[in-house]
């Protein structure tokens, strides 16, 4: 167990990117005897340090204590806190803590090659002194297209959630011309600027994209074969287990619903989503734009027995445009740019998208919400998720608010 979080016990588990154990913080063996019956379970999405992660759960679970001093104190002798690290990146001006300046391939290689397979590390040093030498030849920008298709490994699990995907099988002057024109970063502010130049700044945007669609997929890798899996070895004495997870973090914790064992009662009581990155048609049934196929988590909303809940903000630019946008590489040009938004929209951008789902406001700490178990909410998050941190991603990452630590509790109560 790592140190106590205001008074309530903290562990850490990390796991691999194939969602094996690496660290189980000794939680199997701590937890029985620590008298906890309430399990709350964060995990990070994209994060530029183990550092990072830390600090952002002892931000939030700090805030959570307070919050279970004022409104549940019933809850302090009872309640533990479990934050799960995994290997995710962040592209350096993406971290709203550094610099909002592009960055060069040596330090995109830099930030990005611990996430990386030790085969890929290799690949993704190719593309990063592409990257800097911008050579000026068609076949060198072909080479470096497909070697950053070749970085993404880890299956996407769910149809729905693959728009990203256009941006590694599209041509090569089709997806680096839309992408450098998509960014808010140009690096040409000539008239007529080179056109290597500008496909060469679109490469960059490509590899941003496709590192950032394996960091998705490989969260729900880990939460099917990893979280889900410890989860259901931990269930026993009435455990309650609430999930909260916020950008790709969301993705591995409803994933996790799908790894828990067949046949014994879920331990799962809450979940909450934090500006969700992945499809927000992950658990309707059936897609509102496909009736003949659900969400690959459809029906999974039963192994919660309490609210499962999703937060949005109009100010989160990751989720509600740019992923979308580069969806736009694989469709016809008769699709409105409001369809493609909608097609591969994320839970970040206007939550879970499904007939049953109820929209609230995110309110204050002490607010009622009257949730009730088992229905599915969209926390409208404008007023609160709004500090544009980063070109782009937005306001992805302004969680760190009291209205958003109190729907998880509020969420945990209702159950």
């Amino acid at each position: 167990m790592a140190d106590p979080i205001a008074g309530l016990p903290y562990w850490e588990v990390t796991f691999g990117a194939d969602g094996g154990v690496l660290d189980d913080g000794g939680l199997p063996g701590g937890l029985p005897a620590s008298g906890v019956s309430e399990l709350f379970v964060f995990s990070h999405g994209w994060n530029s340090s183990t550092a990072g992660a830390q600090q952002l759960y002892q931000d939030i679970f700090g805030e959570l204590s307070c919050q279970i001093d004022a409104f549940a104190p019933a809850l302090k002798g009872r309640t533990g806190l479990v934050g799960v690290l995994w290997p995710s990146l962040l592209f350096p001006e993406d971290d709203p803590t550094a610099p909002q300046t592009p960055s060069t391939g040596a330090q995109l290689a830099a930030a990005l090659t611990p996430a990386f397979a030790p085969a890929q590390q290799s690949t993704l040093g190719q593309v990063t002194t592409l990257l800097d030498s911008q050579p000026q030849n068609p076949a060198d920008l072909q080479h470096c297209h497909d070697l950053i298709g070749s970085l993404v490994t880890s299956p996407a699990l769910g149809a729905e959630d693959s728009g990203e995907q256009s941006v590694i099988t599209g041509p090569t002057a089709q997806v680096f011309g839309t992408l450098s024109a998509l960014s808010k970063q140009q690096s040409d502010a000539e008239a007529l600027p080179n056109p290597f130049t500008t496909l060469w700044h679109g490469a960059r945007e490509a590899l941003r994209t496709a590192s950032y669609y394996e960091m998705k997929n490989r969260a729900g890798v880990i939460g099917r074969d990893g979280l889900g899996p410890l989860l259901g070895r931990l269930a026993a004495n009435g455990l309650r287990v609430h999930l909260l997870g916020h950008s790709f973090g969301a993705r591995l914790i409803s994933f996790a619903l799908t790894g828990l064992p067949a046949g014994t009662p879920s331990p799962v009581t809450s979940l909450l989503l934090i500006q969700g990155a992945f499809s927000h048609f992950g658990f309707a049934a059936p897609l509102p734009v496909d009736a003949a196929r659900s969400g690959f988590l459809a029906g999974l909303g039963s192994q919660v027995g309490g609210p499962l809940l999703s937060t949005f903000s109009a100010a989160d630019r990751a989720v509600g445009w740019w992923y979308p946008a580069a969806s736009m590489l694989s469709h016809s040009d008769s699709e409105s740019a409001e369809d493609l938004t909608y097609r591969w929209g994320g839970m970040g951008h206007d939550g879970f998208q499904q007939a049953d789902a109820q929209q609230l406001d995110l309110l204050d700490a002490g607010t009622p919400y009257g949730f009730q178990p088992g229905r599915f909410y969209r926390l409208r998050s404008d007023a609160v998720i709004a500090a544009d941190l980063s070109p782009f991603a937005g306001a992805h990452s302004d969680i760190r608010h009291p209205q958003v630590v109190w729907a998880t509790l509020a969420g945990a109560a209702a159950a």
